[in-house]
Parts: C-alpha cells; structure tokens; sequence
C-alpha cells in the first residue's frame, strides 16, 4: 500500500511539472493578454431540442485557443450536474483547477459548453430537458464546430470530454450521430452505491426552495444540491482544498429531473474511449461491490462489457480522488493522462 501511495505521489508531482511546463513555455503573449492566456470567445448558438425540430433554445459555449495558431482540433468541454462551465475552468488556483488552460497550451482548441438547462444556457420546462432533448442540442453545437458557424473556423476533429452527467449525454448522443473522433469519459462508471444513491437524492431539492434561486422562475423540476451537502458527496478529503469546496458551493446550479437518467447499457459507442474515475468516488466507487475501484484492471473488465470492441476501452483510476476530478489536488495528474491520451488518438492539429 505504501508502495502504491509513493508510485501515485511521483506521478502526481511529475504530472504537475508537466502541466505548469505546457502553461510556462506557451508562446509570448500577444497585446493586451498575459503570457500563456488562452484567446477565448463567447458564444450563444440556436440549438433543437428534438431531430427533427427547430431550433427554439440557445446552449452557450466559450471557445478558447491559443494565441499563436487556430488548432483544427477541439475538444467539447461538457460539465456535470449541479454545475456550470466553470467547472473545466475554475476561478480558483490561478489555473491549477483549469482543464482549459492545460488543454490550450497543449495546442488543443476547447469549447467549453453549457447544456440546455444549466449555467448561460436556455432553461426551457424542466420535462422538456431529457437526455434525448439535450444530446440532440449538444450535436448541433458539434455541427457548429464542424462546418465554421463559431467564427467561421472548422474543425476536422472533435473530441467529448465529459464529466458525470456530461458523460451521460455521450452515451446517447455519440452512437445516434457517430460525429466525434474520441470520447473522454470521467466519472462515468456503470456500478453505484445504492445507499449513496439515495442520500444524494434526499441531499437536492427544488432550486425554487433555495436562496440563491428564489427568483430565478424556475419550475420545481429544476433541482439543486442543499446547502452544505457538497463536500461530502462529491470532494474526497486527502486531495480538497476547503477554498475549492467553497467557491464550488458558491457557484452550484441546477439540473432539470428529467435529464439525470442515464442510457442503459450497452454504450454502442464506436471511437476510442479513455474512462476516468476518482478511486474514492463517494457513488461509483465506495462500498460498489461489482468492481475495485482500486484495480483498474477489474474495473475495465466489468466496463468492457458495456462498449463495443473498437472503443479500444482504457480505464484509469486516480487515487484518493472523489467525484469532482477536476477540482481535487489530484487535478494534474487527471489532466496529465487525458491530454496524453488524447494526443495518441486524435492530435492537435
């Protein structure tokens, strides 16, 4: 057990120098930006909620790329539930905690989206946002990226990256259209903790019921977490910095009910697929029975069965690391292995 603690420490600290050389050997700033700032641009594009349908709801997103070239490839940012974009690029840690400078300095473009009912995107009825309904917005915002409607910049790639219930979207959306060259899944394991399960649904309620969205309009199938619940279900101690936990509080948002279900299994997904997960995940990992989260061996062996073979399926568990991946100290050792990932199947380009 120490052995494996000082083996995944090493990785830690060599992940970390790794990422800060991406971010420090960036190209000189160009006027008015700081050395190693992506260029970022806002974006409020016309989305359906149905295939065939109109397009009656606005999914933002923020495309970010570096200063010195427009990459042809991108990666799709797509965030959790209870969450917003900000979760791939969070205002904490002078960059530590973004997903999104690490993947610009390493010559990928990201766009970094909201899906419908959450964050600067549209809020329709609650009952109206499946996952149905959100997958079908979330291709046409792959069909803006690939036919220069962002700009008039085309993209020959895309790459999902998800994260929980952005993951989810993937599981529907990607074998229905076939439109993306890779998939990075993070905590997107097919196994929970039943228990666990029904804490967090007795831990959300009405976003109605709750101050920071008294007056927000919503319908009481908007759901958000209730107060002071976050640390324990998504932050696993060894690796939460308490200002994380708390900018996250600050920032929580909502979910529509009808969104939360999941694909069912077999994901027929036929692109390359890095699966990624906290190895303490409070609902996927803990007291889950039908697989160790410890070995990642056994944890592939159970998820094969849920993919189809030319995903090529690789699983990585990061230690000590619980559901919000991307806000754990852990954070440049999991960026570490989806940028090196991502590099072996689709490159920047």
């Amino acid at each position: 057990m120490l052995a494996e603690q000082s083996k995944w420490k090493y990785l830690l600290v060599a992940a970390f120098t790794a990422a800060v050389a991406l971010v420090t050997t960036a190209p000189p700033a160009a006027a008015g930006g700081a050395a190693g700032d992506p260029v970022c641009t806002p974006y409020a594009l016309p989305v359906r909620l149905a295939d065939p349908g109109d397009a009656t709801q606005t999914l933002w997103g923020e495309l970010c790329q570096p200063r010195d070239r427009r990459p042809t490839t991108v990666q799709l940012l797509v965030h959790g539930g209870y969450t917003t974009h900000e979760y791939w690029d969070f205002p904490v840690g002078n960059g530590y905690y973004s997903y999104v400078r690490h993947a610009v300095a390493a010559g990928y473009a990201t766009f970094n989206v909201d899906p419908i009912g959450s964050g600067n995107s549209s809020h329709p009825q609650s009952g109206l946002v499946t996952g149905d309904a959100g997958s079908v917005a979330l291709h046409d915002a792959i069909t803006a990226l690939r036919n220069g409607t962002l700009g008039g910049q085309v993209f020959k790639k895309v790459i999902w990256v998800g994260h929980a219930l952005g993951s989810f979207y993937a599981w529907r959306e990607i074998p229905k259209y076939n439109d993306v060259d890779a998939a990075i899944l993070t905590t997107a394991l097919s196994g929970y903790n039943p228990d666990h399960a029904a804490t967090a649904i007795a831990n959300t309620y009405p976003a109605i019921n709750d101050p920071k969205f008294a007056n927000s309009g919503f319908d009481a199938g908007y759901k958000t977490t209730k107060p002071g619940t976050r640390g324990s279900m998504f932050y696993y101690p060894a690796t939460t910095d308490p200002a994380v936990v708390a900018a996250d509080e600050n920032g929580k948002d909502v979910v529509p009910t009808a969104q939360t279900v999941p694909a069912a299994p077999p994901y027929g997904i036929r692109v390359p697929v890095l699966i990624l997960n906290g190895a303490q995940d409070w609902l996927t990992c803990q007291g889950v029975t039908a697989y160790d989260c410890g070995n990642p061996a056994s944890v592939r062996a159970y998820e094969a069965g849920h993919y189809l073979p030319e995903a090529n399926l690789r699983v990585e568990l990061i230690p000590e690391t619980g559901h919000n991946m991307a806000l754990a100290t852990t954070a440049p050792l999991t960026d570490y292995i989806m940028l090196n990932w991502a590099q072996s199947v689709a490159a920047p380009q």
